[in-house]
């Protein structure tokens, strides 16, 4: 079976937008995991392509509590944090 292939959207998806997308369609879950992983593991091009898919609202890091003090960590570390935001629902 080929693999599915996922282009970076023209905007990164929001945490809300990017865990409907997930729920909706395995492929891409198992996509945005593999890339997740491979990003964890230090692989740059990987966190490229998680950036590209992904970047949450500040709206949605408050209301997750994110501290104030790590917001801008989280939206502007692509290889750290960021990733982890959406990690769980792409393993499930």
């Amino acid at each position: 079976m080929a693999t599915k292939k996922f282009p970076n959207p023209k905007r990164p998806h929001s945490l809300k937008r990017i865990v409907k997308k997930i729920i909706a369609d395995p492929d891409y879950a198992k996509f945005i995991h593999g890339e997740v992983r491979k990003a964890r593991g230090g692989d740059r091009a990987a966190a490229a392509r998680v950036a590209a898919h992904f970047k949450p609202l500040r709206s949605e890091l408050k209301a997750l509590k994110i501290p104030a003090s790590q917001m801008n960590t989280v939206l502007e570390c692509s290889e750290c944090t960021r990733p982890i935001l959406i990690d769980f629902a792409a393993h499930v």
